[in-house]
């Protein structure tokens, strides 16, 4: 993400605002001079980036290689939203927020957020804290449930991943079944490590899966 970024107002991402001087929740000695903007960064169609995923319980059993690959900006209702091509499905992301539109299959929704899930808010800094109702809509039963997510930046952190070594911000993410943390890094714009565990209320059941970064290559 290094060339072709769009600066706009996530993958999944935080950055800090300013130059100089504490932030709200930073607190003494909690500077943190930010590596871009003060908005999402987007991977240029091009760009690819693989996990390397371990699932238990519900999420299945075994370890994995997944790629997500950056395809040319999709139209989604009528506005150009990023493309991120995954494992399971096509993620659409607005480019203002960096928040998730809606999960699509064959090149027609599969999953929608209304409002669209904002993972990311800007500007970020450690101590801050969101919440965000929403709307989920699966297309294929045509079924739609209100849900609530919630979201803390705990803290910045270096993660080491095979990819290699990343500061992050580390985000605390939950819903009503699912928590976990998610560790974004402002370097390269993304997810470099990732750990959520569905509990026993889940409709799916209990289950954990975690994602660490095995390989980059952004544009």
């Amino acid at each position: 993400m290094r060339n072709g970024l769009l600066i706009a107002g996530l993958a999944a991402g935080f950055v800090l605002a300013g130059c100089h001087g504490n932030f709200p929740g930073t607190g003494p000695g909690r500077y943190y001079e930010p590596a871009k903007a003060l908005s999402p960064a987007f991977a240029a169609p091009g760009s690819e980036w693989s996990y390397v995923r371990k699932d238990s319980g519900s999420y299945g059993n075994g370890t994995s290689q997944v790629t997500w690959k950056s395809l040319p900006m999709q139209n989604y209702q009528g506005r150009p939203h990023y493309a991120y091509d995954g494992p399971e499905a096509t993620l659409l992301i607005e480019p203002r927020s960096g928040s998730y539109a809606a999960q699509v299959k064959g090149g027609k929704p599969d999953v929608s957020w209304d409002p669209p899930l904002n993972f990311h808010h800007w500007p970020v800094w450690v101590g801050e804290s969101w919440s965000t109702p929403y709307k989920v809509t699966s297309h294929s039963n045509n079924q739609t449930k209100d849900m609530r997510a919630w979201y803390t930046v705990e803290d910045q952190q270096t993660v080491h991943v095979p990819a290699g070594s990343f500061k992050t911000f580390r985000i605390l993410y939950s819903t009503e079944t699912v928590w976990g943390h998610i560790w974004w890094s402002p370097e390269l714009g993304i997810t470099v490590k990732s750990r959520l565990e569905r509990i026993s209320s889940d409709p799916a059941g209990e289950g954990v899966r975690e994602s660490d970064l095995l390989r980059t290559s952004l544009k």
